[in-house]
């Protein structure tokens, strides 16, 4: 048995799409960027990092105990060859921050990523912070035992449990009933935040994906790739696939417009968007834009599955293409529609198949989205070519 909670597919998620990140000291980096960063103190290794990272995993997904944990850690030290000049007490202690770390802002993220889905907000919106007993308590946490305040409050964006080491305090979602059970009429005022911030300052999973324009382009693309292929992506689009084939089967949609439809499509979205492929400097140059990331709209993943409906010959796992469509291009042609670009790419994925990728610039070039996305082997882009400048073509 783990020491904490059953194990959930979110929390699993969460460390997975971690990217390994050597670095010196766990500050290193922001709250906000563990979101998206397997770290260790002092693991500058990559192998040594991935082993670690792959046994934090493990322990999670297999709701391993601390000793379970602690001789794989023991294993992975061994084979590397670190703290070697260290005692065995501060090894244990090392395994221990480790695993009780991971699991817990894990277990937040998940917690976090679950209750901010509209559905549950919109019945429990309300969260209560739960101070939990222990040895040497923070005077802070155990004034806000049973605060309750909206969920969308500014004080959870800082202060979503654990704040700090070795804090177990938690939240729960509530509703109307609830609340009012607690003999409160309303929601708690707000804490001032002067004074009142905590050793960890950003919600574990707020930031589930980090800004990869602030990142080398050989790391954000190792990222993207990962997180493509290790079946988040996947199983992202498998849930927006569910959502639209239940949305579309109801006769309030087979019986709207076409324009009451997208309205329909859109109370569905949560406004994700996933990072599908990383741009070279020389491309960014070429198509004229700001950002190296190319992101897919939760929008857009429901329109391109609308689309798509009964079409057997298109498989989602042809998306982890779009990084080899924009490296091994054909053609690309450059549109200027309403003061917005609109780039046309045409390639091929590793087994030849032609496929066609429409990407947005938005009006102010911050950001790069991927509109469209279909394996195509009849459509002609000569008119494209007439409309727009032709940027690239071979």
């Amino acid at each position: 048995m783990s020491d904490f909670q059953l194990q959930f597919q979110e929390q699993i998620d969460f460390l997975q799409q971690k990217v390994n990140l050597p670095t010196e000291s766990y500050k290193e980096i922001s709250s906000r960027q563990h979101d998206r960063a397997f770290v260790v103190a002092g693991a500058m290794k990559a192998d040594l990092l991935t082993d670690l990272h792959h046994a934090v995993n493990k322990a999670v997904a297999d709701g391993q105990s601390f000793k379970q944990f602690q001789d794989s850690f023991d294993d992975i030290l061994a084979k590397h060859g670190w703290l070697n000049d260290t005692d065995k007490g501060y090894k244990a202690w090392r395994a221990r921050v480790i695993y009780q770390t991971n699991l817990k802002t894990s277990h937040a993220a998940g917690r976090y990523k679950q209750m901010t889905d509209p559905v549950v907000l919109k019945r429990r919106p309300y969260w209560r912070y739960r101070h939990n007993t222990i040895e040497n308590p923070r005077i802070q946490h155990q004034r806000w035992d049973n605060l309750v305040l909206p969920a969308d409050a500014q004080f959870w964006k800082f202060n979503f449990p654990p704040n700090g080491y070795g804090c177990k305090c938690s939240v729960e979602a509530i509703n109307e009933r609830q609340l009012k059970a607690m003999g409160k009429n309303g929601p708690d005022d707000e804490p001032s935040f002067d004074g009142d911030r905590t050793d960890f300052d950003s919600a574990p999973g707020a930031s589930w994906f980090p800004d990869l324009n602030k990142y080398p382009e050989p790391i954000a693309k190792a990222f993207v790739d990962e997180n493509m292929r290790d079946g988040v992506f996947e199983r992202w689009l498998q849930r927006i696939g569910g959502q639209v084939a239940e949305l579309v089967a109801t006769v309030a949609y087979r019986k709207a417009s076409e324009g009451d439809k997208v309205k329909i499509r859109r109370r569905i979205a949560q406004g994700e968007k996933y990072p599908v492929a990383v741009l070279s400097s020389d491309q960014q140059a070429m198509l004229g834009v700001k950002t190296q990331v190319v992101l897919f709209s939760e929008d857009d993943a429901i329109k391109q599955t609308v689309s798509r409906q009964g079409n057997t010959g298109f498989d989602i796992k042809s998306y982890l293409h779009v990084q080899t469509l924009l490296e091994q291009a054909v053609l690309i042609v450059r549109q200027n529609i309403q003061q917005q670009h609109t780039l046309w790419i045409e390639g091929f994925d590793p087994d030849g198949q032609r496929y066609i990728a429409v990407l947005h610039q938005t009006k102010d070039n911050k950001e790069l989205f991927l509109k469209s996305y279909r394996l195509d082997s009849k459509t002609d882009l000569s008119k494209e070519k007439e409309k727009g400048e032709v940027l690239y073509e071979r």
